[in-house]
């Protein structure tokens, strides 16, 4: 009898051991999932961070590019003014400078610098430049969209990763912490298992 009580007793504390052990190990498990899931997210952070000034280059010129065809929020106004800016930038004074003196000296080289081939020069070396300037400007512009358009691009596919590693770690993590919860039950069944097919002999180990 005494043999009984005393594997009994074993059983229960083994039991119990076992059941400790079990929902001990299946939370350091969810554990390590959430360290995975906090890396995730740092990485996802860290890319967003590299993506956005590539994102606000091409969020900068698919604005300038509108306006400057008069598509943007300003119309018409906004096209002239985008115009009036390149009208005073460096690169279009350079140009007009560049191509005056350029006109000048060939006409004062062949006498015909009072000549009306030499104003209609000048006369289109104004419209041809600023022509030049904006569809070199608009060039410019449609590089930093396609900028902006690949950082939208990698964030997508960033995301979507994230998206996928974070979901599944979620789910290794509400796993693993299922089964700590029912670690307890299941060392009790267990016990109440071992126990019932030794009922008889635990009763009259104790006297019962």
């Amino acid at each position: 009898m005494a043999t009984a009580a005393i594997s009994a007793g074993a059983s229960i504390l083994g039991g119990i051991a076992g059941g400790k052990g079990a929902s001990k190990a299946a939370k350091i498990q969810a554990a390590a999932y959430q360290k995975g899931i906090d890396e995730q997210s740092r990485e996802f952070g860290i890319t967003q961070q590299n993506e956005a000034p590539y994102l606000s280059a091409g969020n900068s010129g698919l604005t300038a590019y509108l306006n400057l065809l008069g598509l943007g929020t300003g119309g018409a106004t906004g096209q002239q003014s985008a115009i009036d800016q390149l009208k005073t930038s460096p690169l279009f004074t350079s140009l007009m400078s560049n191509g005056t003196d350029s006109i000048l000296a060939n006409a004062a080289a062949t006498g015909g610098l009072r000549g009306g081939n030499t104003q209609d020069a000048l006369s289109r070396l104004g419209t041809d430049t600023l022509s030049s300037v904006i569809q070199n400007q608009l060039s410019n512009y449609g590089s930093l969209i396609n900028t902006g358009q690949a950082a939208v691009a990698g964030q997508a596919t960033a995301g979507q990763n994230y998206a996928n590693a974070v979901s599944n770690l979620y789910g290794q993590q509400g796993s693993a912490q299922a089964t700590a919860a029912a670690a307890p039950y299941a060392a009790a069944q267990g016990i109440f298992n071992q126990l019932g097919g030794n009922s008889s002999g635990l009763a009259k180990a104790f006297g019962w």
